[in-house]
């Protein structure tokens, strides 16, 4: 049988002795920690970063960064028998001096193996404010990526720019990004960072089936290290295709449904079918935008099993065309696409 040889309290299964002392005397004699922990806080004056093992992580409140600090750091402060298994809170924070603030930390800590309890310490801290890398590259206008948004067509429609913007404007890429540049031919996003230049380049190809090809330039090359810099540049080309674009394969025509996830969905012109093909069908010839096409709407006038009636809204004209697949369900007065392809008329619904 042992006991606290401060208080004189009997050991037991829930409150065995640490060093001689029960759990409540090592706490009041001895503490949590054998010297007040001292942390040095880098955080970046632009951006609000710090700086943790030689990395800038995102901007944390003190109280965030203390909490991660202290256990991350706690065996060069904490007596030998004491683990600190949570940080509940950051408190009581004031100045010391020019350079030093104290703060109240409270905290469930384990005593020995297994006995829990709340209790608190004070913590000492710096705030030393500088500029991380990103922001003085940024400042610099130095650029490691460039992003090249252009379109099969020579130029970038205005709801393709909207487009692009729209990406960009991403927070986490956003705050990459050194300059945007606007020309006849399309935008150029300089980054810094060519890992989220790539992002922005897959998020367009995933979108719009675009056509990526990375390439890299050397800028400098270090002997001493090995290391070689340079700026990686992705030439991202945009088809020359929407929905509602009349194509052409293996000689046949359809209307373009849908682009997505690198699909072109097409509604065949002459069976109604709906068909898909990879985007790389349309990069590598396979799929052909037609121009030279004349577009009409009609009105249902009237159907059978086999043929639909309907009316030019211009001219008032009739015309009858076969009941397709894609024209099942049109009922009187439902308005259709004619498109007039090298003297013959297809239908489809708007």
């Amino acid at each position: 049988m042992r006991y606290c040889f401060k208080c004189g309290r009997r050991e037991d299964s829930e409150t065995p002795l640490i060093n001689g002392l029960c759990p409540d005397c090592y706490l009041k004699y001895r503490g949590v920690v054998k010297q007040t922990p001292v942390f040095e806080i880098v955080v970046c004056s632009k951006c609000g970063s710090w700086r943790f093992r030689d990395k800038w992580l995102p901007p944390a409140s003190i109280e965030d960064i203390l909490r991660r600090l202290i256990l991350e750091y706690q065996r060069h402060f904490v007596n030998s028998e004491v683990t600190i298994a949570e940080v509940d809170e950051i408190t009581s924070e004031y100045r010391v001096n020019k350079n030093f603030y104290e703060a109240i930390a409270r905290a469930h800590v384990i005593l020995g193996e297994k006995v829990v309890r709340k209790t608190s310490f004070g913590v000492r801290y710096r705030i030393i404010k500088t500029v991380c890398p990103h922001c003085m590259r940024k400042a610099g206008k130095v650029f490691n990526a460039i992003v090249q948004v252009r379109s099969a067509r020579g130029y970038l429609s205005d709801e393709e720019k909207m487009y692009v913007r729209k990406i960009v404007s991403d927070p986490v890429l956003a705050e990459d990004i050194v300059d945007i540049i606007e020309n006849k031919n399309g935008i150029d996003i300089k980054m810094i960072t060519p890992v989220l230049a790539r992002r922005v380049a897959s998020i367009i190809s995933r979108d719009r089936g675009a056509k990526v090809i990375e390439t890299f330039k050397v800028r400098k090359y270090d002997p001493s290290r090995g290391k070689v810099k340079g700026v990686t540049t992705f030439s991202v080309r945009l088809p020359d295709l929407k929905k509602g674009d009349i194509v052409s394969y293996n000689g046949v025509y359809g209307v373009v449904e849908d682009i997505r996830s690198n699909r072109v969905s097409v509604i065949d012109l002459s069976t109604g079918e709906r068909k898909r093909f990879n985007i790389d069908d349309y990069w590598s010839g396979r799929i052909n935008r037609e121009e030279d096409v004349e577009e009409k709407t009609y009105v249902v006038v009237a159907r059978d099993s086999s043929t639909i009636y309907v009316i030019d809204e211009e001219t008032g004209s009739m015309n009858e065309y076969p009941r397709l697949a894609n024209l099942n369900n049109v009922k009187e007065g439902d308005k259709i696409k004619g498109y007039k392809i090298k003297g013959r008329l297809y239908m489809t619904r708007t």
